[in-house]
């Protein structure tokens, strides 16, 4: 798991945790650090909303991100790549991707290994998808999603043949009510917004659906950030278990559960 280290408050950097359980993390490390792995970072620049894959046909680690200025005026992404896991990482583009102002971010892998970067564009108006090239370190395809309806925070899971998208509206570190949307297609085809969760997503806001495919069932898990608890670095990752199926989803907050990830199986703990 990648995120912002927000010790210094509006000059993140980039951690990076391993987990065998969702449970109990180790710290692996700093894999972007202002000042070392570009110069701008720390200075002109910060790092929000980092995201991290996997290249198979380059064997490399990629993490992109929200590259932007303090004044939120650049509008920017970046991509940093490392040969492992844990770095070194360095910076191998940065920029609006195909000229494009983007903002609040996320990535989704489709089945196929084709890799998207998904960003707020158009002044927040519309969601970007910009479709990377074969080594995951370049935008070359750009749609735009859901125009006008001013969204940010997209995460994307695919169940089958159909992609659930889920996202907030723009307000800031305030939560707001998360809102889901299906379709066949990628590019075009996506339903009407309906409201998933309670009027705040249970104070979050979207980050991943993860998935964990067992040998018995596969359990889709909802990771939310719950911003400013109580202040900015003090920030939570909420992870708890959601059920999607038929184009819809079931999303109630579980305080505690437990995970069997090799079967993929999940029981509410009381």
């Amino acid at each position: 798991m990648v995120g912002e280290d927000r010790s210094r408050e509006y000059t993140p950097d980039v951690n990076l945790y391993s987990s065998a359980d969702l449970q109990h993390w180790r710290f692996e490390g700093k894999i972007i650090a202002n000042g070392v792995a570009t110069p701008e970072l720390g200075d002109t620049r910060m790092i929000e909303r980092a995201k991290i894959l996997h290249c198979p046909t380059t064997g490399r680690y990629v993490v992109w991100c929200h590259y932007e200025a303090s004044d939120y005026s650049a509008s920017e992404a970046a991509c940093f790549s490392a040969p492992s896991i844990t770095g070194p990482y360095r910076l191998e583009w940065s920029g609006r991707p195909m000229g494009i102002k983007a903002r609040d971010c996320n990535v989704f892998v489709d089945d196929d290994g084709t890799a998207y970067f998904i960003a707020t564009t158009n002044e927040n108006q519309d969601l970007g998808l910009f479709r990377l090239s074969s080594d995951y370190l370049r935008p070359v395809a750009h749609t735009v999603l859901l125009p006008g309806l001013r969204r940010e925070a997209p995460a994307i899971v695919r169940v089958g043949d159909t992609y659930y998208m889920f996202s907030s509206a723009c307000t800031g570190w305030a939560p707001n009510q998360c809102k889901l949307t299906t379709s066949k297609s990628l590019t075009h085809g996506w339903s009407p917004l309906t409201d998933v969760g309670d009027a705040t997503c249970f104070r979050t806001q979207a980050a991943a659906i993860l998935t964990l495919k067992g040998t018995r069932d596969t359990t889709y898990l909802y990771v939310g950030d719950r911003w400013k608890d109580p202040t900015l670095a003090e920030t939570k990752t909420i992870i708890f278990p959601v059920s999607l199926e038929d184009g819809q989803c079931q999303m109630h907050y579980r305080e505690r559960f437990s995970l069997n990830a090799r079967k993929g199986l999940w029981r509410e703990c009381k």
